[in-house]
C-alpha cells in the first residue's frame, strides 16, 4: 500500500502590519505601499502620513542612506533633480524609528550584528511646493 502524503494546506501570505506612530504628529502611519517610484531600481516600501511626512521602511537596517534618498524622491514627487537639491535642516527634517520586535513578528530575524534592525525613516518638508 503506497504512503499517501497529506496535502499541504494553503496558508495565507503573511501580511506585515506596521503599527508605528509618526514622530512628527504621533498619529498611526498607514500601511506602506510597495514598489513606489524612487532612486532604488525596484522601488521602495513606504508612504505618506496624514501630516504630510513621507516614510520609507528599511527592513535590513543596513541601507539607511538609500532609504533617505528614496524618501527624498517620494517627497519630491519623483523629481530626482529636486530631490538631490534638498538640504537637510534647511529644506526638510529627518527622524527615524526602529520597528519593535513585537511589531515585526512576521519579519525574518536579522542575522549579524545585533544593533542592526528594521528601521523606518521619516522626512517632512519645511515648505510646501
Amino acid at each position: 500500500m503506497p504512503i499517501r502524503r497529506k496535502p499541504r494546506s494553503r496558508r495565507k501570505p503573511l501580511v506585515q502590519e506596521l503599527k508605528l506612530g509618526c514622530p512628527f504628529c504621533w498619529e498611526w502611519v498607514p500601511p506602506p505601499g510597495l514598489g513606489l517610484p524612487a532612486f532604488s531600481p525596484e522601488g521602495c516600501e513606504g508612504g505618506q502620513c496624514t501630516c504630510g511626512a513621507w516614510f520609507v521602511v528599511d527592513r535590513t537596517g543596513k541601507s539607511g542612506g538609500q532609504a533617505l534618498l528614496d524618501a527624498r524622491a517620494l517627497a519630491s514627487e519623483g523629481d530626482l533633480e529636486r530631490a538631490l537639491a534638498l538640504r537637510e535642516g534647511e529644506d526638510f527634517e529627518v527622524k527615524s524609528r526602529t520597528i519593535e520586535p513585537e511589531t515585526r513578528s512576521n519579519m525574518s530575524p536579522v542575522t549579524g550584528h545585533s544593533y542592526l534592525g528594521p528601521r523606518v525613516w521619516f522626512i517632512r518638508l519645511k515648505y510646501s511646493s
